[in-house]
């Protein structure tokens, strides 16, 4: 058995970073720009129980519209979801949006009712609000398990966590943490001082120090490999998240990654990764004549192109960039094109 990796979605606001600074024990919100989660954090928990102790890994996502991206990629990997939902508020259009995207992955998920500390929350009124919206619940007619919880006080933090223990445990999650080191990268930024710099989701397998990651055309010796805290590891096991530094070239979001014993398998892996994406590019570039119909007239209004350069702090707050962009009113004669991001 692996700990099972756990996607925590909902509407912008339903306290989902808030229910997990209280797993975590920590103050994430306060340093969160506009007071939203801007990035798709990976997080480490162990919960004690009768059965002992239970590592989980949660991926926070954020609420807002625009960071879809982020959710869909946080739920492709995950194999438990938490759908928050404001006792307060009840279905957002948020809601519905990542439950869509849980149906899609067809992973099971859990129904956090949040806020129930604060005194207009009404967790039956949230509860026929879901049900309005096709969500049975247990209990109503339904089969999706739910907890009242509270992310102040860590009422029902404990049954939540208890839940997602048995989700996992129905799911059968198993890994072979004696093979080479496989799963997904979730987000990649430059930092100034150390380089191109990746997190990933080890879903098979083992990451160890002294081997090679390779993820599409970048790959990364192992020697800085940090758990989500920061703090420098030798080696992570299945269902652990972890920032390797030093990567080649910055590895695209969502990508697979697998490793090797050896910087030559790395660099033949990568150059033929750059060799199969110049084949499709050439393909893809190559002109295709277009024969003139008779009579008509081969000219073509002039069309002004309007280039954009994206900076972003992480590679996936680029994806909420091109998301708000694609929102512009489009004119006839006038393009906006994303030449670098």
């Amino acid at each position: 058995m692996r700990p099972p990796v756990v996607a925590v979605v909902g509407h912008i606001d339903h306290g989902k970073s808030t229910l997990l600074d209280y797993i975590r024990n920590t103050t994430v919100v306060e340093g969160e720009a506009g007071g939203i989660t801007q990035h798709l954090s990976a997080y480490e928990a162990v919960h004690k129980n009768a059965g002992g102790e239970h590592k989980i890994t949660f991926l926070d996502t954020p609420g807002h519209e625009a960071f879809k991206a982020m959710r869909s990629r946080g739920l492709e990997v995950a194999d438990v979801a938490i759908l928050v939902v404001s006792a307060e508020d009840g279905v957002k259009p948020q809601t519905l949006e990542a439950l869509k995207l849980i149906e899609g992955v067809k992973i099971p998920y859990i129904v956090a009712l949040t806020k129930i500390d604060k005194p207009s929350a009404d967790v039956e009124k949230a509860k026929a609000s879901l049900l309005e919206h096709g969500v049975y619940l247990e209990g109503m007619g339904g089969e999706v398990p739910y907890v009242a919880v509270s992310g102040k006080s860590g009422e029902g933090v404990p049954e939540l966590l208890d839940l997602i223990l048995l989700a996992a445990e129905l799911e059968g999650l198993a890994a072979n943490p004696t093979g080479p080191g496989e799963g997904v990268v979730i987000e990649a930024h430059i930092d100034n001082k150390r380089g191109a710099t990746a997190t990933l989701i080890v879903e098979n397998g083992t990451v160890a120090a002294g081997e090679f990651v390779i993820s599409g055309e970048a790959f990364a010796p192992v020697r800085i490999m940090e758990n989500f805290l920061g703090k420098a590891i030798k080696e992570a096991l299945p269902g652990s998240p972890v920032r390797i530094v030093g990567f080649s070239a910055l590895p695209a979001v969502g990508a697979r990654f697998k490793t090797v014993e050896t910087k030559r398998e790395a660099e033949s892996s990568v150059a033929e990764a750059l060799r199969q994406t110049q084949s499709k590019r050439d393909i893809s570039t190559t002109p295709v004549k277009k024969e003139p119909i008779e009579g008509e007239e081969e000219e073509a209004p002039e069309v002004m192109v309007l280039p954009l350069v994206i900076k972003t702090d992480v590679a996936g707050t680029g994806d909420a960039v091109v998301h708000e962009i694609e929102k512009l009113p489009t004119y006839e004669r006038l393009e906006t094109r994303v030449v670098s991001r």
